[in-house]
């Protein structure tokens, strides 16, 4: 790709996202934001396209590739079967993929360990004495959705908990759409997961819409600490990853394999739970 030390150098990200969940949600621009800070006086850049599935995406890599757009890629949200994995080797590219799990593939991964925020969430809203707790999931064909929903399941029967996943995409309309089911339907959960920040927004607005107390009726706890989380009403209970620094870590880990490094397994700290305004113990029937 020519002379690197004599220009600036771009990673590039593409993110696959379904029509409706417009823009970047709040978990991946505090991600790009941690990648910019370490990129920032290095001479390196953050090249961000959009794309409706990873089928489009992998045309953008091909097209970004062979132009020598850019000289590495961060590709998140591993799918079953991913054919991203293949097309990334045969595209011969540094790459850097956030999320696991860990791969025989030969791509260095930041790991992050989506069981145990599930089993958190779990053994929290459990020693709270909820017996009943639902969980909104991302698209189950990503990895990380498939790995906490297992731990979720398991966990609830662990903790002799009823336990059920709802499937939806992050957006705000989805988490709006999966609480309306839940609490018009003949179960109604005391407690919901919600695994991200806006579908749980989502899902308080169609609590309040339908009179049900959050946290008096309902709990409820969002995937990842962000902005949205805690200024939502009420401030909302997270599983909560340094968001911030998982950026951090995939711009240093893309750094590393542009210049030639090896390929690495970065493990982040362990997701844990932080009990805020949305939680409580459930209302005696």
């Amino acid at each position: 790709m020519g002379d690197l030390t004599s220009r600036e150098r771009i990673a590039g990200l593409v993110l696959a996202r379904p029509g409706r969940l417009l823009g970047m949600e709040p978990f991946m621009a505090d991600v790009v934001q941690g990648i910019e800070e370490v990129f920032d006086g290095r001479r390196v850049s953050l090249l961000i396209e959009f794309a409706a599935d990873t089928a489009e995406e992998i045309e953008i890599w091909r097209r970004w590739v062979p132009n020598r757009h850019v000289d590495g890629i961060v590709m998140v949200d591993l799918r079953t079967k991913d054919p991203r994995l293949a097309e990334l080797e045969r595209l011969g590219v540094p790459a850097v993929l956030l999320g696991g799990p860990e791969l025989e593939a030969p791509i260095t991964n930041v790991l992050v360990d989506n069981a145990e925020g599930a089993r958190a969430a779990v053994r929290a809203l459990a020693d709270l004495g909820h017996r009943d707790i639902a969980r909104v999931s991302g698209p189950r064909d990503m990895l990380h959705c498939q790995a906490r929903d297992d731990a979720f399941m398991a966990t609830c029967a662990e903790q002799d908990v009823d336990g059920r996943v709802i499937e939806g995409d992050y957006s705000e309309d989805a988490g709006r759409d999966a609480t309306r089911r839940l609490l018009t339907g003949s179960r109604v959960p005391t407690a919901v997961v919600y695994d991200n920040d806006l579908m749980a927004i989502g899902g308080l607005a169609v609590a309040k819409e339908l009179g049900v107390a959050v946290p008096g009726q309902l709990s409820v706890i969002a995937w990842d600490d962000t902005a949205v989380a805690r200024l939502a009403t009420p401030p909302l209970s997270v599983v909560t990853v340094d968001v911030h620094g998982l950026g951090t870590i995939v711009g240093e880990a893309i750094l590393a394999v542009m210049d030639g490094g090896d390929v690495t397994t970065y493990q982040v700290p362990k997701p844990t739970i932080r009990l805020a305004g949305s939680t409580a113990r459930p209302a005696v029937a």
